[in-house]
């Protein structure tokens, strides 16, 4: 099978690129910024804004996989944010119909909902959070987001192209994830209010990679949005105490039992049935 990878030397596309090779894979990566030390053979480098240079990238694959992005509303200015996560986006999913990519794979994100990055504070309407909860956003990024699964939907309307998005949480290695719920653990008040309104989300890269290769290998139709994300939590204390701390007014519709996840991720195992194994240790 030969693969796409935009946003190749990005934290998830280093991983992704990697075992892709590592699975046989032929895989065409492009960045903004080369990496010497791909596992791709094939790296080109340039910016998905320019539509002349994505129209130049090689679409004549069997998938595309999306990662390139401003990875947050910090990065930038709010009109860059926008524009290079909207347009970039765009213009890979335009080339892709236009040369009957059969399959797309794109990072959306949990930021979706707006309690990430928000300036006031803000909590779920309801938890679990599933991908039907209503979108609230104050920056550029979330809004992005939800401009980019419109757009999926938009081209999946009009082509035989499947788009498959996932919504992820923070994102990340073994030790970063350990190392940020180690500082809550220890009462470090600014990242416990940063757990909090990620809502003590997270998933290894190694399980990102996975989710990317359980669609690449089964396959999709139309255009869907996943949530995707480990079962438990980065929180110090069970979930339904760190709810009553930190987002008192969330109405709880399901039972939720010592540290499980406020993401319900149900749709996407129903679907694709692989369950994220790279779990936080908690005696680490």
């Amino acid at each position: 099978m030969k693969v796409l990878i935009t946003g190749s030397a990005g934290l998830i596309g280093r991983e992704v690129t990697s075992a892709l090779v590592a699975e046989g894979f032929e895989v065409l990566a492009t960045d903004r910024v080369k990496n010497d030390s791909s596992a791709a053979k094939n790296f080109v480098v340039g910016d998905l804004e320019s539509a002349d240079f994505v129209s130049q990238l090689d679409f004549q694959c069997d998938a595309v996989v999306h990662l390139g992005s401003i990875p947050s509303p910090v990065h930038d200015s709010d009109e860059k944010v926008f524009h290079n996560n909207v347009m970039g986006t765009y213009h890979v999913f335009a080339s892709a119909v236009e040369n009957n990519v059969p399959l797309v794979i794109y990072a959306s994100s949990l930021s979706i909902y707006g309690t990430a990055w928000s300036g006031p504070w803000t909590s779920p309407e309801y938890v679990p959070v599933d991908e039907s909860h209503p979108l609230n956003h104050y920056e550029s990024y979330a809004l992005s987001k939800e401009v980019n699964e419109r757009s999926a939907d938009m081209w999946a309307n009009r082509s035989g192209t499947a788009f498959v998005g996932f919504r992820f949480p923070f994102c990340n290695s073994e030790s970063a994830i350990s190392e940020l719920a180690r500082k809550m653990r220890e009462g470090d008040k600014e990242v416990l209010q940063q757990g909090a309104k990620i809502l003590w989300g997270y998933l290894d890269l190694r399980d990102a990679v996975q989710g990317i290769l359980a669609v690449l290998k089964s396959g999709a139709n139309g255009s869907k949005t996943y949530n995707f994300a480990a079962p438990d939590s980065t929180a110090p204390k069970p979930t339904l105490e760190m709810l009553s701390e930190y987002h008192p007014t969330s109405k709880v519709l399901t039972p939720l039992s010592g540290y499980e996840s406020v993401i319900d991720c149900s749709h996407w195992r129903a679907v694709y049935e692989y369950e994220p194994k790279y779990l936080l240790d908690r005696k680490a």
